[in-house]
């Protein structure tokens, strides 16, 4: 039966704080010790109502990933104009202020057990690989540019992205706020630069 607006809006509000719920503990407990019930409580709904959304917990994890990784597209995109150094710049401060949480740090959601569920996705494979080829192509573009050390292989390169985000996210309890992401940026610049180059 088709929903009218009000209705409409009141499953997208639902659906959302379910996501919401789902991301925030599997953070805290890892994605293995969530449970349906645990999901439905904490929203304040019926888990027969939680499953009018979602068939399971898989499902569920599925949805978010997919939009971390559309919020993700959307914004390399939003930066295609920019030099390929700023991009990367900008895309770093993007991941370190939590806007892709899953995609920067599945190991706090418990890898072993969401990993499975994110390749059994298809659809969640191909958006990852886009994003993986856009980021290589904007390292690639600063390497022809002169931008970006030419003997560092993009991946290598997208993986450190990875990494530093996930430290500074681990670590932010024992170091100073204080300009921590900025730093941990211009590190990043320094390090992919050309030799003689890294203070450019």
């Amino acid at each position: 039966m088709p929903r009218g607006r009000y209705q409409q809006k009141q499953w997208e509000d639902r659906q959302a704080a379910i996501l919401d719920v789902l991301e925030r503990l599997s953070m805290e407990r890892g994605f293995a010790a969530v449970t349906m019930d645990d999901v439905a409580n904490e929203v304040g709904i019926s888990k027969a109502t939680l499953y009018q959304h979602f068939d399971s917990k898989d499902a569920m994890l599925i949805e978010l990933l997919g939009q971390h990784e559309d919020n993700f597209i959307e914004w390399l995109k939003e930066t295609a104009e920019q030099p390929p150094l700023e991009r990367l710049r900008k895309t770093m401060l993007y991941l370190m202020e939590g806007h892709v949480s899953p995609l920067r740090g599945l190991v706090s959601l418990g890898p072993d057990d969401v990993l499975p569920v994110f390749y059994s996705s298809d659809d969640l494979v191909a958006r990852h690989k886009e994003i993986i080829d856009s980021l290589t192509a904007i390292i690639e573009a600063g390497q022809a540019q002169g931008q970006i050390a030419l003997d560092l292989a993009p991946h290598a390169v997208i993986g450190a992205m990875m990494a530093l985000s996930n430290v500074s996210m681990g670590s932010r309890s024992f170091i100073p706020q204080y300009h921590h992401a900025e730093q941990m940026v211009l590190m990043f610049e320094r390090a992919i630069r050309p030799v003689g180059k890294e203070d450019v």
